[in-house]
């Protein structure tokens, strides 16, 4: 029986080896050819354990407390998409999930009040198989490998050793190619020198630095202790711009743009000689220019005397203040404004964060509960949750406490004291915001007016604190709830009073609904009245031939039959205007419509009711039966009615020269050769159409499946070549099996003929034998007798 191996397993020291000497050769896209180094693994195996474990890039260390956080977050966000969380964390979508299921159950210990240091239930006991061993550690070599296993080391190592592939060959083929022509060549010159010939050697100049033949970056010792560049001379640095006409003609120059500016200036007074008035207008034209004024100041506001006075007010604040700090009375202090020049700047100090906890252990511990909650259906209370004081927590409930600014500080404010000693409670409460609600810088006692100097969003900003503050002292919610059963007996007479109070708090949507769904009533019984025609779909002419009617001057008297006929053509053309006119088709034109309407005025079309048409057709249904039972007609089948159908299409014919049907009785001979002639262009024309159309879908279908195509015809082919060598490989069995048959027929027969030649044969050896003992013998009988 064929031994089934089944790859996969843990793996060992030696296979990871041999894998990374694999990825090194054959790179991280050819896993195939990796995994035939490994016998015991699949390619999809290799590649996990690599990109799981033997990746350099994979980070094996211990998770830190940031990445934790992370990973939580990331998990909340983003549930079981570890293929994502991955990268972000900067770890392998198998760490991650390990972490996070380890965070779980320590977040569940830790709520049970179990020992978080005993055991893990998730590791393997003895005898349980690894379903993930591509991220585990390689296990060690044993140290008698099995014939498999050497085998398979060797083989891995003769393919890996095997570097030199075509191009290597090629590569080295070429390099001694090289070197063989440049020992002729230096054998050629050698012979040639000693024949006392020269031959001067050119090379290819090579862009850029020759590190066969030139030092890079070469800098050459000083050859004494004082530089002498300066007093070498250089002569591909002669400066020939002052060579130059221009710079030795200097004087010339001069003396021609002294030369052009004279005539100038006589051009300019010739033409003001000849030409006064359009130099005046010219002079007219320009700017008067304008004297700098003197800067003159307005005359000051407040004169030295009231500037004393503001001085001497100061210093009476200030010796008011000063008795008041010395008597103790804090209200007395509070209503006394500091109007110093520069605010004290140094008692603002960043305040202090308060005290976390451990973030990480309580998101593990909320997302374990949430994933055990029951359903929302069953009601009761919400499960309560760890409050998580991360960074984004604290800035959504604005506890978030950042370094007091003195310059955006909002002026004319109203202080509000931290102790709250010997001041008016404020009815808002204390403030939380820490940026805009500082010291004012002048106005401390608000004596300024608040809405004007109040801006916009500093009020809007303001109310909105307020607001929170009043909701914050709301009571929480109480999800109790009490079920009182109506009485029945008040139900009856209560019904029309709930009938008005559900038509007086009726929503507005439930009106709009209401009235949608009647207008779609209304319409679908409008179209119900339609004829069949519209509600089919069914196609209509576009032009109306009101010659089927009886002409008025005809002779002889109607019998009942006929005019129930012509009632019929008069309804069935009232009909076809007013479908016309309501129904349009897609081709007709509009200035067509005036003659529809003409015609409806003078026929005009009757609006039945539902009772009325419901009775017509019970009538006509009525009539067909007693027509079908007077008849003998059965259930009229498919085939009959086609059959039916083509018989009547064939008494119809088309006149192309008239424009309209007739019998096809009554029609020439010429008739129907102009009917048959214009059939067949129409289908030549509707061939040409569809073949039109039959060639676009043709080139389309071409480019969008012509890649399936092309494989399809190779698949066909290599379908063809696999039943040919079926067909081939069957000949060849049927042969050997013939060849197998004669072969057993012939094999006892070759075996008896081949026993008795061997018997034969040592009979003969036999007698040989006894002959040449006897000659032997007589030999040495006679050499005796000598």
């Amino acid at each position: 029986m064929v031994r089934v191996t089944i790859k996969g397993g843990v793996w060992r020291n030696t296979e990871d080896e041999i894998l990374k000497a694999a990825v090194m050769k054959y790179g991280k896209n050819q896993w195939s050819r990796i995994a035939s180094l490994l016998h015991r693994k699949s390619s999809k195996q290799c590649k996990a354990r690599w990109f799981e474990w033997l990746d350099p890039s994979i980070k094996k260390t211990e998770w830190s407390r940031d990445e934790d956080e992370k990973l939580l977050h990331m998990a909340k966000l983003m549930p079981t998409q570890w293929r994502t969380i991955a990268p972000i964390v900067q770890r392998t979508a198998a760490q991650c999930l390990e972490r996070y299921e380890y965070l779980l159950d320590q977040a569940q210990r830790r709520r049970e009040g179990l020992d978080e240091t005993v055991d893990d239930p998730r590791a393997l006991r003895p005898g349980e198989i690894d379903p993930n061993p591509e991220n585990k550690p390689a296990r060690p070599d044993p140290i008698d490998m099995d014939e498999d296993e050497l085998e398979m080391l060797s083989e891995a190592r003769a393919r890996l050793a095997n570097t030199q592939g075509k191009k290597a060959k090629r590569k080295a083929r070429e390099k001694q190619l090289e070197e063989a022509r440049r020992l002729a060549s230096l054998q050629k010159r050698r012979e040639l020198r000693a024949a006392g010939i020269e031959v001067r050697r050119y090379f290819n100049r090579k862009r850029g630095v020759d590190y066969n033949a030139e030092i890079p970056f070469e800098k050459q010792p000083a050859s004494g202790f004082y530089d002498t560049t300066i007093e070498i001379f250089d002569p591909e640095k002669i400066d020939f711009k002052r060579l130059h006409v221009d710079n030795r003609n200097l004087a010339a120059k001069e003396e021609n743009e002294q030369r052009d500016r004279k005539k100038d200036n006589a051009k300019l007074k010739r033409k003001k000689d000849e030409d006064l008035p359009a130099v005046i207008m010219n002079e007219n034209r320009l700017e008067p220019i304008k004297k700098r004024s003197k800067l003159v100041l307005p005359a000051p506001q407040i004169s030295d005397m009231e500037l004393e006075q503001v001085v001497k007010l100061g210093q009476a604040t200030e010796i008011a203040k000063q008795q008041v700090s010395e008597s103790g009375t804090i209200a007395t202090e509070t209503l006394l404004g500091d109007y110093n020049l520069t605010p004290d700047l140094n008692k603002i100090r960043t305040p202090q964060l308060p005290s976390t906890q451990d973030s990480v252990l309580n998101q593990a511990h909320n997302l374990n509960i949430l994933s055990t909650v029951q359903t929302p259906l069953l009601g009761g209370s919400n499960t309560p949750l760890m409050d998580v004081s991360n960074e984004k927590a604290r800035s959504a409930a604005g506890l978030i406490m950042s370094t007091p600014n003195i310059l955006f500080n909002t002026p004319y404010r109203t202080p509000v004291n931290a102790t709250n000693e010997g001041t008016t409670p404020s009815i808002h409460g204390p403030s939380t915001d820490f940026n805009s609600g500082g010291i004012s810088v002048r106005d401390r006692l608000n004596i300024n007016a608040e809405e004007m100097l109040f801006d916009d969003q500093l009020k809007q900003r303001e109310v909105k604190q307020q607001l929170r503050h009043h909701l914050s002292r709301l009571p929480k919610p109480k999800n109790d709830y009490e079920i009182v059963l109506p009485d029945t007996t008040d139900q009856t007479n209560d019904d029309d009073q709930m009938d008005t109070i559900n038509i007086k708090d009726e929503d507005q949507a439930d009106i709009d609904q209401r009235k949608l769904e009647e207008k779609r009533r209304k319409q679908q019984e409008h179209f119900k009245r339609q004829t069949q025609v519209v509600q089919r779909n069914l196609p209509r002419p576009n032009d109306i031939n009101l010659t089927i009617l009886r002409p008025a001057n005809a002779e002889g008297p109607m019998t009942d039959l006929q005019k129930a006929e012509e009632l019929i053509k008069q309804e069935m053309l009232v009909l076809l205007h007013y479908d016309a006119l309501n129904n349009p088709v897609p081709n007709n034109s509009a200035s067509r419509n005036k003659d529809f309407s003409t015609y409806l005025d003078t026929h005009p079309h009757e609006e039945f009711t539902d009772a009325d048409l419901a009775a017509a057709r019970a009538l006509l249904e009525s009539e067909m039966n007693v027509v079908k039972k007077t008849m003998s007609h059965g259930d009229l089948n498919l085939d009959s009615y086609s059959k039916v159908w083509d018989e009547c299409y064939s008494q119809v014919l088309f006149l192309p020269s008239k424009n309209r049907f007739t019998r096809a009785n009554a029609a020439s001979k010429k008739d129907r050769i102009e009917s048959a002639e214009h059939k067949l262009e129409l289908n030549r024309n509707l061939m040409a159409l569809e073949a039109e159309r039959a060639a676009k879908l043709e080139k389309k279908l071409k480019t969008l499946l012509g890649g399936y195509q092309s494989r399809g015809q190779a698949l066909i082919k290599a379908l063809n070549d696999v039943y040919d060598q079926i067909d081939q490989t069957h000949v060849e069995a049927k042969t050997f099996e013939l060849l197998r048959q004669n072969e057993v027929l012939a094999i006892p027969k070759r075996i008896e003929s081949f026993t008795e030649d061997v018997a034969r044969q040592d009979e003969r050896e036999r007698e040989l034998q006894r002959r040449y003992q006897e000659l032997v013998e007589e030999r040495n009988h006679l050499l005796e007798q000598q």
